[in-house]
């Protein structure tokens, strides 16, 4: 059987061949690997630089899709259930979701990581939202941004603004009915977040000066609270400073979402929903799928950077 392992890292995982998978235990079933997709999860994962990853050689890979031969029947693989960077994968049947006939394989693969962010964001670290609650979404015209409109939607959301740098991209949201307004990363933040007035919820995928910005000239009343979830760092900074009178002075609560913030039953709660929204999600541009066997070629380039790369164990 073909898979791909970080050997160490500081190198791209290697495309290997190795013994077959022993039979399934009880309670599991064997399933031929689709697509697994290269999250920022993965990254981190290959490099080291996450708590799920301390030793090599590993496996990186965080999720994927595969198929039950014996049935047709198409599966989302869930987090950790698996090493999903090879051929073939024996996974606990708890731990996978049916896929709906139609949808796409590589969409889920690389879809349903980047929807479940926003999506536990909304249902494990916010509380008590109004009806038709407004949404600032920072970091929206990345992938996980993105997936955040639909998510906010179907959770209730009445009014989306976006932010980014691009904006080009945030006016080509407006114009598609994506979201409702935008604010760009610039030095005019302060004075455009201003004008927002009260906002309940921010999803930040980016962190670092924008969201200081943000937070402090953002504008809420006495009486209803704003709720901020730290998502990613897009930004590539870890820390931001506040001054101590922005929290004093505003009703405002800061908290932050991945594993670790909610618990792993929480999560297998959620993730139908999760997979259900992202398997009618179209495939977005930005997303490129490669054979499994390309895998240390295809690594470090700019392309496996700047989009979201899918690793094909069977090739396409």
């Amino acid at each position: 059987m073909h898979y791909a392992q970080v050997q160490a890292f500081d190198q791209p995982p290697q495309y290997l061949e190795g013994p077959d998978l022993p039979a399934p235990a009880d309670g599991q079933v064997r399933l031929k690997v689709l697509a697994s997709a290269v999250h920022r999860l993965v990254q981190m994962r290959a490099k080291g630089q996450h708590f799920s990853a301390r030793t090599a050689p590993l496996d990186p890979s965080s999720d994927g899709v595969g198929i039950d031969e014996a049935t047709g029947q198409i599966y989302y693989i869930g987090a950790f259930a698996a090493a999903t960077f090879a051929e073939y994968v024996n996974v606990d049947k708890n731990r996978l979701v049916p896929i709906p006939a139609g949808a796409d394989p590589i969409a889920v693969a690389a879809l349903t990581n980047p929807v479940s962010s926003s999506w536990m964001a909304l249902s494990e670290r916010v509380k008590d939202l109004p009806s038709k609650f407004s949404v600032l979404v920072v970091g929206v015209t990345g992938t996980s941004g993105r997936t955040a409109i639909p998510v906010a939607r179907q959770f209730g959301a009445g009014k989306i603004i976006g932010a980014a740098r691009n904006e080009k991209a945030l006016q080509a949201l407006v114009a598609d009915g994506s979201i409702d307004k935008y604010i760009v990363l610039d030095d005019k933040l302060a004075d455009a977040t201003a004008a927002l007035g009260h906002v309940d919820v921010i999803l930040d995928y980016v962190y670092g000066n924008a969201t200081a910005t943000i937070l402090t000239a953002l504008q809420t009343g006495t009486d209803v609270e704003t709720q901020y979830v730290n998502i990613g760092t897009i930004a590539q900074d870890e820390s931001i400073t506040l001054n101590a009178q922005t929290l004093r002075a505003k009703k405002l609560t800061l908290s932050g979402s991945a594993p670790g913030s909610y618990s792993l039953a929480a999560a297998v709660q959620q993730i139908p929903g999760i997979v259900a929204l992202a398997a009618t999600l179209p495939k977005p541009a930005d997303v490129v799928p490669y054979p499994l066997s390309e895998v240390a070629r295809v690594w470090d380039t700019d392309e496996a950077r700047k989009k979201r790369l899918v690793l094909l164990p069977w090739g396409q």
